[in-house]
């Protein structure tokens, strides 16, 4: 009954998240030329079952560069200083299952157009999340959601930084 119910729980919220829409995410984009990533380090529960920080780090990195766009290797102030932020957090269950949550998020400095003399301030304008489930020793497969959240990142951004010659 307990499982049935913690399934159900993580159901609604992938439902939830994947009705989120972000209005003029895209367009923030626009413009960007490359991106430093920044992996928040995985812990050790995710390391035992097979992901690790760098792992995942040459992943996104090869996935990019594979796509055209620049890697950083700190972030750029002529370029906003964006970063790509991935990140991963778990909750285990008691009975074995472990509930994970992939965030990718694109960080970059704004301005507030109401203050025209304001310094620019770091500010999330893009992400993309995803809830799943997994085994102890196999959080290895998780690599499989960031990919894909990371890859909506490249699809946007090519969408609205198109060169000519596409």
């Amino acid at each position: 009954m307990i499982r049935k119910v913690f399934v159900l729980a993580v159901l609604s919220l992938c439902a939830a998240l994947g009705s989120y829409s972000q209005t003029h995410a895209k367009e923030s984009l626009r413009g960007l030329r490359g991106v430093f990533v920044y992996v928040h380090p995985v812990g050790k529960d995710l390391e035992a079952g097979g992901l690790s920080t760098t792992r995942v780090q040459s992943a996104v990195e090869k996935a990019l560069r594979q796509a055209g766009i620049i890697v950083y290797g700190e972030p750029q102030p002529a370029d906003g200083s964006a970063n790509l932020i991935i990140e991963t957090s778990i909750v285990k269950h008691p009975q074995g299952p472990i509930l994970y949550g992939v965030e990718v998020a694109l960080v970059q400095d704004v301005h507030l157009t109401r203050a025209k003399e304001a310094h620019p301030f770091p500010a999330k304008t893009w992400s993309a999340n995803m809830l799943g489930l997994t085994t102890p020793n196999r959080t290895d497969l998780i690599l499989e959601p960031v990919m894909s959240k990371v890859d909506e990142f490249i699809g946007d951004f090519k969408e609205v930084n198109r060169s000519p010659h596409d």
